[in-house]
């Protein structure tokens, strides 16, 4: 039996984690043991015992150094603080501080193997500083939780943690406090000093991503709809269209008409065949997966989020927080197609064919990790709930048409002329599918024309002429602000759900086509007109570079800090003086924000508290009126514009978490509720 000359302790992200280091690391037995409702993991690999436990994700976060009053601000001095101590809903994490610490005591080696991004710098740093009394430990970096790639990770370990990007994890926290302590606590502050109390809430990244969509909605407010007419022929079983699809005139459009009503008869003067060739779409990045699924199952962005983050703790995919659209050379494509064949046997079968295993990849790339692919690995594939199974059957797809021939089309444009008036159609013809065949959510129809020969004369069978208005801009829904805020480089590609998340949390935003509330509206209003740098994209762009450079170690992150003080002094002292006009604006905001639709009486049915804090829906003619309503004690309530067809009281949508929403009338003596 080989001695053992030393002990490691690995610690993993979350517990799921660990287990499957554990098992991926042994040799010989997987002892199973206990601290409390806590495991964690004991191994033997070549002379050295190991210990493998899992933290759960951020066991430390930044607070106030001294309780402060609860409006009081500016507020910077903070400090790093476990975080069952800053929430009371994370009280579970007690229990991982004290497990770690206790067995950081007993080791030799410390080893981070928490996620290789900068939470996961983050969280192994503070786990590192904090519980383990170390300034250095290994770190074991890796893009997929299976076998090959964690003993890969283990056996090529780096000497220490990324500094760089634990200091930017770091920084961003910091910064990320002061900019939400500080603006939230001067929003509540103002608009209680006006005579109400409610929950607000801003933030660095927060406030830019509101006003892009308060500035849709003024494009679209402001915009006026502007006629136009377009003329239609039809020849053959083809319908073309006038040359100029806009005409501003109707006088112009009616002469068309009766040019081609007399004449009857139009000439072919062009046809044109030509063939294209499209190539596969680039494997998924996070972001291009959450436009993806929402375009095509409503799945949410956050929610696209969080399975793709259960696929790849089940070791089902890699890594998905990436933007990468590359796949690098030294992933085994051909042992993850093995895997594969086991589900998608037939398009396996069609790509080891083609025998040419070189990915079609995108532009983008992340120095982290490569773009989301499966492993290979499918044994947890039957545990899958529904939507789960949708967003691992994507990923998969796309990476399987990667592989693919490309799509070849014809094109066919055709002319016809009917008294020097020329009309078109554009036809279009799949020949070869090739990676549509296994990615078949490629939205592109195909459009058949019958034959058209240059010369020939074809009869007008139908005309019509159609009146329409140019249409505003689209608003936008959860997919496409996200393609947005990475457009304009807002955010991260972590946490771009999670702020349009909390958008519609805070009741900012509603709707998938995504309107500004008035409370939202009044909210952008007030940091316009008072405090516009907390709305500047450059602010918060120029912040994003500081951090990349701390990441590089080009910067210190302590100079970052300060001019972030700086700012949100300047931003404080300007809130500080007109307290008392900010939150007179935000009172009637939040008042129009929470009227639920009209009173018998005339009046306004607003949502109300009692001196318990209960909720209720009172009329806004109180005293005069009393008439009230009760709420479900849960739940986010929103008014739906309907009335009750056998009282015609408002009804409201319920949203509670979990739970599917659902519409009710305000009454509950209403026949509907029997």
């Amino acid at each position: 039996m080989e001695k053992i000359n030393s002990t490691e302790l690995i610690i993993a992200e979350k517990p799921s984690s660990a287990k499957k280091i554990a098992y991926a690391l042994a040799e010989g037995e997987v002892k199973i043991l206990k601290e409390g409702k806590l495991r964690y993991y004991e191994i033997k690999r070549g002379n050295k015992k190991i210990y493998v436990v899992g933290a759960a994700g951020h066991l430390f976060g930044v607070g106030e150094k001294k309780k402060t009053g609860f409006l009081k601000y500016p507020i910077f001095d903070v400090e790093w603080k476990p975080l069952y101590a800053l929430d009371k809903n994370a009280s579970y994490t007690k229990d991982y501080i004290n497990l770690i610490k206790k067995l950081c005591k007993n080791v030799d080696e410390v080893i981070i193997a928490t996620d290789y991004d900068i939470e996961g710098e983050t969280i192994g740093y503070n786990i590192l500083r904090f519980l383990a009394g170390r300034e250095k430990a290994k770190r074991m970096l890796f893009s997929a939780l299976t076998k090959k790639d964690i003993v890969k990770a283990y056996e090529n370990s780096k000497n220490d943690i990324l500094k760089g990007l634990a200091n930017a994890g770091i920084t961003r926290h910091v910064l990320d406090f002061y900019w939400g302590i500080n603006v939230s606590r001067a929003l509540m502050s103002s608009i209680r000093k006006a005579g109400m109390f409610k929950i607000l809430s801003s933030g660095r990244v927060q406030g830019p991503a509101l006003k892009i969509i308060y500035d849709r909605e003024r494009e679209i407010e402001k915009f006026v709809p502007k006629l136009y007419w377009r003329v239609h022929v039809k020849a053959k079983n083809t319908w073309f269209t006038y040359e100029k699809e806009k005409i501003w005139s109707e006088e112009e459009a009616k002469k068309i008409v009766e040019v081609v009503k007399k004449v009857k008869v139009g000439l072919v003067v062009d046809v044109k065949k030509k063939i294209v060739k499209q190539n596969p779409y680039p494997p998924f990045n996070l972001n291009d997966l959450q436009s993806e699924a929402y375009s095509l199952y409503r799945i949410t962005p956050k929610r696209t989020q969080e399975i793709a983050q259960k696929l790849y703790e089940l070791s089902l995919i890699s890594y998905p927080r990436t933007s990468s659209q590359k796949l690098p050379k030294t992933i085994d494509f051909r042992n993850i197609l093995k895997g594969l064949a086991n589900i998608y046997g037939k398009e396996v079968e069609k790509i080891i064919e083609k025998g040419n295993l070189v990915p079609v990849e995108g532009k983008k790339s992340d120095e982290a990790h490569p773009a989301i692919h499966p492993t290979g690995e499918v044994k947890e594939l039957n545990a899958l709930k529904k939507d789960e199974m949708k967003i691992y059957d994507l990923i998969a797809r796309r990476f399987l048409a990667c592989f693919s021939e490309a799509c070849i089309k014809e094109i066919v444009k055709v002319v016809i002329s009917v008294e020097n008036l020329n009309f078109f159609a554009e036809g279009k013809r799949i020949i070869k599918p090739g990676w549509r065949e296994i990615y078949p959510f490629a939205r592109d129809k195909e459009i058949e024309i019958d034959g058209f020969e240059k010369g020939e004369k074809v009869e007008i069978k139908e005309i019509k002429k159609e009146k329409k208005e140019t249409k505003p801009p689209d608003r936008y829904n959860p997919a496409s602000l996200i393609r947005e805020l990475e457009k304009r480089n807002l955010g991260t590609k972590a946490t771009r759900a999670e702020i349009i998340q909390n958008l519609y949390d805070r009741g900012y935003i509603k709707g998938r086509r995504i309107k500004i509330t008035p409370l939202g509206k009044k909210i952008v209003e007030a940091l316009e007109k008072n405090s516009p740098e907390l709305l500047s994209e450059d602010l918060t762009r120029e912040f994003e570079k500081k951090m990349k450079e701390i990441k590089k170690n080009k910067v210190n992150n302590e100079l970052v800090l300060n001019d972030a003080k700086k700012t949100l002094e300047s931003i404080c002292k300007v809130f500080k003086e007109k307290e008392e006009e900010i939150g007179k604006d935000l009172i009637k905001a939040v008042r129009e924000n929470e009227c639920l639709g009209p009173c018998k009486c005339g009046g306004k049915l607003v949502i109300k508290r009692s001196k318990r804090g209960k909720r209720f829906v009172g009329c806004n003619n109180y005293p005069e009126c009393k008439v009230t309503y009760p709420l479900p004690g849960k739940g986010q309530i929103e008014a739906t514009g309907k009335t009750c067809e056998h009282c015609g009281t408002p009804i409201i949508k319920v949203k509670v978490k979990g739970k599917k929403p659902w519409e009710m009338c305000l009454d509950p003596n209403c026949k509907s509720k029997k």
